[in-house]
């Protein structure tokens, strides 16, 4: 079968009515007595309010016939919307028993927004009236209910999904079912939940701290992965984490191609509607983390910089939308020019007038009235008017390690 590993796959859905349904009155009092139970322990019925023991015996006996490149059936089985709803319960009940505290949905709201920039007002939200349900775009499924039913899911441990399950406030992936229960011959169970599902939720929605340290340990791709591919720049231990873990050597003549692009991703990011969205809090920290003497971050975002257009060549960028990361870099990059334990001369605005801009940013600043930054057309004016000291530069460079405070004329592009 296809292996596909998708980075930016996201549901987002309030389809889980099974268990919100009201409990009848003359069942509340035995419902309380098991609920002061161990759920462990729980014998599970068939009611609006249980799991349904034979439905999820049944799934586990169809998620064995799953292909993948190890095995082949003539009948295989491909997962689909009942196997979604079966986990999604299971999921739900496990975070409450490894003490997960639901939020309310204006707070689940506020946290899809603030982590993952996910805006229901976004057009590039879809949203299904009919069955309740928000679909993130980017997904190479609509996250439709008929869409789950037809399409394979793909083998669920390689799998990248994510849902964000709404009227249940949390954060799912989809695993097999034989990984999430063990079910005993009275058809009692215990759910055994990954722990990356509880410290995830944990961590993204009741603001639980002490889940930080195995996260970063342990999960590392998704707690980078909500910095680099979401933009979340909130949480500053996790950016200063993201940033100090990201590859970043010290270089002679020129930065390599893929270091300055890791740089990229800690720096922007393009939201679903094409907005771009330069991270300040990013640049904020890499000037806490920046010395007279430790200096090398700067030199990257000003390596960044002169090979701007030759980094994003290849990602669909606009004039409009570079024009607008340059115009970020480059004022948080000339504030050195204007201090004098730094003295960076010309190695931002004056470099990027003279080799970088054609006019065509330029005309991008006006046209959008230098994004409010302060100092900004000041500065840019005043580098218009000063020699360029780099001309001919160039000539001189060689393999040899060269002073911190210069800059070099920009790659042409390949």
């Amino acid at each position: 079968m296809k292996k596909q590993i998708i980075n930016i796959l996201f549901l987002l859905g309030n389809i889980l009515t099974i268990s919100c349904q009201e409990t009848p009155k003359n069942e509340t009092v035995q419902k309380n007595k098991k609920e002061i139970q161990s759920i462990d322990t729980l014998t599970l019925k068939k009611s609006d309010t249980m799991l349904n023991i034979e439905e999820i015996k049944k799934h586990i006996e169809l998620q064995k016939r799953i292909e993948s490149d190890e095995l082949e059936f003539d009948d295989p089985y491909e997962m689909n919307y009942k196997d979604f709803i079966i986990e999604s319960q299971l999921i739900y009940i496990g975070l409450k028993q490894n003490g997960y505290k639901d939020i309310s949905k204006e707070k689940f709201l506020d946290k899809l927004k603030l982590i993952f920039n996910i805006d229901l007002n976004a057009t590039c939200i879809r949203i299904n009236k009919g069955d309740d349900y928000i679909v993130y775009y980017g997904s190479m499924m609509d996250g439709k209910k008929e869409t789950l039913e037809y399409n394979q899911f793909d083998l669920p441990i390689i799998t990248n999904n994510m849902f964000f399950v709404l009227n249940k406030h949390m954060y799912m992936n989809m695993n097999l079912l034989k990984d999430l229960i063990q079910i005993n011959p009275d058809n009692s169970y215990k759910i055994k939940l990954p722990q990356e599902i509880i410290s995830r939720n944990k961590y993204l929605f009741t603001d639980d701290k002490s889940q930080f340290p195995w996260l970063i340990t342990h999960d590392e791709f998704f707690m980078r992965s909500l910095v680099t591919d979401f933009g979340y720049t909130e949480d500053k231990r996790l950016l200063k984490w993201a940033l100090e873990n990201t590859h970043l050597p010290f270089f002679h003549t020129y930065a390599k191609d893929d270091d300055l692009e890791e740089l990229g991703k800690l720096l922007w990011t393009k939201d679903c509607n094409g907005e771009i969205r330069v991270h300040q809090n990013t640049l904020d920290i890499l000037k806490e983390m920046s010395t007279p003497n430790e200096n090398l971050y700067i030199m990257y975002v000003a390596e960044y910089l002169s090979n701007i257009e030759h980094l994003n060549a290849n990602k669909e960028l606009s004039d409009a939308q570079i024009a607008k990361i340059a115009a970020y870099l480059l004022t948080w990059g000339e504030q050195y020019k204007y201090d004098k334990h730094y003295d960076y001369n010309h190695m931002f605005m004056g470099y990027f007038w003279n080799f970088m801009d054609d006019g065509t940013y330029d005309k991008e600043f006006k046209k959008n009235n230098y994004y409010g930054l302060p100092k900004f057309k000041e500065w840019y004016e005043a580098a218009k008017k000063e020699e360029n000291i780099f001309e001919g530069y160039e000539n001189y460079l060689n393999d040899e390690p060269q002073p911190l405070d210069y800059k070099h004329k920009a790659r042409p592009i390949k």
